[in-house]
């Protein structure tokens, strides 16, 4: 018979893509962990995990019991609490979000719901859309928020809030005194932009495209607050989420461009792995995100 223990032992190996380590988390030695696996696998009719270097992937079979395998570990880790702790929301809660949502939107909604239920501890991992995305779907993730809609086959997407990103200059940029321009005036700017696979790039991309437009980035940087530093160093011209610049537009250390033609409306999405069990604990903080305030999209 297939035993918790050696599901636990096969997921903590295929998360971390190799034995020694995954023998450290659950505190067994490697020879153990490599009997367990042989014996799960088996059981189940063939290999779960094979080698691609000096690490260790899943293969289909392993993949598929993967799935299952952490879906019941889940429901039985809830079944125990629900009898040993009354139903008090606790564990561990892993979060991951694209970066203006996981720099500007969910500190404050992560810090108020761990303030409610102070036995859970919360990991939030910040990275561009593709590499979040990528993460939910590699189990690393329990849910995840992206700055555009997912199209993976394995992503189930909601949507959650509403953004607008701005086009903005240093306060002595050539374009901070005009009053409304075109799509084209900005075109051949010296754009400072997100790097590719962002959320934010592929929305401005995208609005300039249907104007039949095309920019090319004169510097690329992985994070917003660097674009908002060259931007305000005089280099260049920046889109980013209004969410991003907020402060610095109040304060008039950016000036916002009008571009009435470009439509640089979105929304933001709260992502899930497609038919996962939803724990009692992704369950509350649910909850919590819709009592919170704030745009919802329509």
């Amino acid at each position: 018979m297939i035993t918790l223990r050696q599901l636990e032992i096969f997921l903590a190996v295929a998360r971390r893509q190799h034995v020694t380590l995954a023998a450290r988390d659950v505190h067994l030695s490697q020879s153990a962990v490599s009997a367990a696996l042989s014996e799960l696998a088996e059981r189940l009719g063939g290999p779960l995990l094979e080698r691609a270097g000096r690490r260790i992937v899943l293969t289909d079979r392993g993949h598929r019991l993967a799935f299952d395998a952490e879906d019941l570990l889940q429901r039985v880790t809830d079944l125990e609490r629900r009898y040993t702790k009354a139903g008090g929301v606790s564990g561990r809660l892993r979060i991951g979000a694209s970066s203006t949502i996981g720099t500007y939107l969910l500190p404050a909604i992560v810090g108020a719901f761990v303030q409610d239920h102070p036995e859970v501890e919360v990991d939030l991992e910040v990275g561009n859309t593709a590499a979040i995305e990528n993460q939910l779907v590699q189990r690393q993730l329990d849910i995840a928020f992206i700055e555009g809609p997912s199209h993976h086959p394995q992503v189930e997407a909601m949507p959650w809030r509403e953004d607008k990103l701005v086009v903005f200059v240093a306060p002595g940029h050539a374009l901070a005194s005009r009053r409304k321009l075109r799509p084209a005036q900005i075109q051949g700017e010296r754009w400072i932009m997100r790097e590719e696979g962002s959320g934010t790039r592929s929305v401005f991309e995208a609005a300039m495209l249907l104007h039949g437009l095309q920019v090319r980035a004169a510097l690329t940087f992985g994070h917003s607050e660097a674009v908002k530093q060259a931007v305000q160093a005089g280099l260049g011209i920046g889109c980013l989420s209004e969410l991003a610049v907020r402060r610095e537009l109040a304060a008039r250390e950016l000036i916002a461009l009008r571009v009435p033609q470009l439509d640089l409306s979105r929304r933001l999405w709260r992502i899930g792995r497609r038919a996962a069990y939803e724990s009692s604990l992704l369950q509350a903080f649910a909850a919590h995100l819709a009592s919170k305030p704030g745009k919802r999209p329509t």
